[in-house]
């Protein structure tokens, strides 16, 4: 047993099963709070931010980030709560969870990856063309990072939201998005780099609830199907009229999908 870090963020409320909720980049633990007000009374919530992130300190490297270096802090998170935990992952801590249930230590005891992506699994699968996609919206973002741009980030966010969809945040959300683009680019590079062959999905021996908008980008609804097929006890739900930002958008279908998955273990 590890000693919990002081500069992890760490929130939790209620009783019952446990729910451990992972943001996605730019998020942090609060942004679960419309859907866990939802659940409070059946389930204990703990919510924590990624690193970089909220109250969580950045510890990776800039242009030596991994995902061991995330995984090892939901480890330390798991060993904290001291039951199985149920994990929730939104887009980049969707891939957070996913990598942690491959390579962690303390396994959970459930997965829902919500727009979960791991975009190395579109080149390990064949899917060039999806790819690409992300492949050129990181060039111009990259670029723009280095070259001191404060909104660099707007092409992450519209890349999964649509165009404008940056530009439709509030001004406190875009200078919070501005703020944390160094954590965001350490998400990236870390990110691109899981390219795990189909073996290792196959190894996830959990419930896994696989969720995505039915108005996704087309590379992320490739992605949700091929987690779906491959690993072994997943189910795939869509939820129709959503996009990437599904905890923001769609709460209570979340609630509702992450009730029944606890539950029953289907969806």
């Amino acid at each position: 047993m590890h000693d919990f870090p002081a500069d992890v963020e760490y929130s939790e409320r209620g009783e019952g099963p446990v729910l451990l909720l992972l943001p996605g980049s730019f998020g942090t633990g609060s942004g679960w709070k419309t859907v866990t007000d939802r659940l409070a009374r059946s389930y204990r919530i703990v919510t924590t931010s990624l690193l970089g992130y909220g109250a969580t300190a950045e510890r990776r490297p800039l242009g030596n980030s991994t995902m061991r270096q995330q995984t090892e802090v939901i480890d330390r998170i798991l060993e904290r709560i001291g039951e199985p935990a149920h994990v929730v992952g939104h887009s980049f801590g969707g891939l957070a969870a996913l990598v942690h249930a491959i390579e962690g230590a303390v396994k959970p005891a459930s997965l829902m990856l919500v727009e979960a992506n791991p975009l190395g699994l579109l080149k390990t699968w064949g899917e060039n063309d999806l790819y690409a996609m992300f492949g050129a919206m990181t060039r111009d973002y990259f670029a723009e990072f280095e070259a001191g741009r404060p909104d660099a980030a707007r092409h992450v966010i519209d890349f999964y939201g649509g165009e404008g969809t940056f530009a439709a945040f509030p001004a406190k959300i875009r200078d919070y998005v501005v703020k944390t683009t160094p954590a965001n680019i350490r998400d990236w590079s870390s990110g691109t780099t899981f390219e795990h062959p189909r073996s290792a999905y196959q190894q996830i021996a959990v419930s896994t609830l696989v969720v995505r908008g039915g108005d996704g980008h087309p590379a992320m609804m490739r992605i949700a199907e091929i987690l779906a097929e491959f690993i072994p006890h997943a189910r795939l739900q869509t939820v129709a009229g959503g996009s990437h930002f599904l905890p923001a958008t769609h709460p209570t279908e979340l609630a509702r999908l992450l009730d029944i998955h606890v539950e029953t273990g289907i969806a």
